[in-house]
């Protein structure tokens, strides 16, 4: 008796165990994905950046006002930079703590990516915006 409820009670862990280790790579592949679609709005950035650079070196050669434009490349470049911050910091094998650990970890890393891709959409919107107008 003592044999089934050892060779019981260790299944449980082991499942126990094979579920947190899911759970915790469900969360990191939902951040990294989440991060890849991210980069796709990043690359979108850089290109209204560059538009907008070309309009700066235009305008200051026409003695035009350049402060929108250079209000809209700074808001891309602020959200160009956190990207770059935030993936230097991860740690993508970030597993060396008990389960609660590693699933704040990757929460956290969510919250982030998720608030610069607010920074970035709201950029690159504000920028195309612009440019739509200018095109006109």
């Amino acid at each position: 008796m003592k044999k089934i409820t050892t060779i019981a009670v260790l299944a449980l862990l082991f499942a126990a165990c094979s579920d947190t280790k899911k759970e915790e790579k469900t969360l990191k592949e939902s951040v990294l994905n989440f991060h890849e679609q991210v980069m796709a709005d990043d690359e979108k950035a850089m290109i209204n950046k560059m538009k907008l650079d070309t309009l700066i070196m235009q305008a200051k050669a026409a003695k035009a006002d350049t402060a929108t434009l250079k209000q809209l490349s700074t808001a891309l470049v602020t959200a160009d930079d956190a990207m770059g911050n935030w993936m230097s910091k991860l740690d993508v094998e970030y597993a060396n703590a008990d389960h609660n650990q590693v699933m704040k970890y990757w929460q956290d890393q969510q919250k982030q990516v998720k608030n610069i891709d607010s920074m970035l959409v709201t950029a690159t919107s504000a920028a195309s915006a612009y440019l739509g107008k200018i095109k006109k």
